[in-house]
């Protein structure tokens, strides 16, 4: 018989919870962070221009950050787009609006598009 043919057979049991004990090892700190630095990037380099007339502050490329944190449930990683609510453009320009005129501005999808690339196959 070839290796190719012969293979090692293992039991695979998962108990309520495994998945807090997964989350807590102390690799998974690095991994998390370096994919939401992933994610954060992406997010970033996708998201609309700022127009010419609109004032720098106003950027959404200034108002994405990410932040990761352990929880009871183990390490996770999280990116926040427009925490400030006077800059809460960056939902409008993902998921469309109605302008003042009544005209329908279609949304541009751009955390969509990166949150989809990041996606495990």
């Amino acid at each position: 018989m070839t290796d190719s043919k012969r293979a090692a057979r293992t039991k695979l049991t998962l108990h309520q919870g495994w998945q807090r004990e997964a989350l807590a090892l102390p690799g998974v700190r690095e991994l998390v962070a370096k994919r939401t630095g992933e994610l954060l990037h992406r997010t970033i380099t996708d998201a609309p221009r700022r127009g010419h007339k609109s004032l720098p502050w106003n950027a959404i490329k200034k108002n994405i950050e990410a932040y990761v944190r352990l929880d009871h449930d183990g390490w996770f990683g999280n990116v926040v787009i427009e925490d400030d609510p006077q800059v809460r453009h960056a939902m409008l320009q993902e998921r469309g609006f109605t302008s003042p005129r009544g005209r329908r501005v279609k949304g541009r999808r751009y955390l969509k598009g990166a949150l989809l690339r990041m996606r495990v196959r």
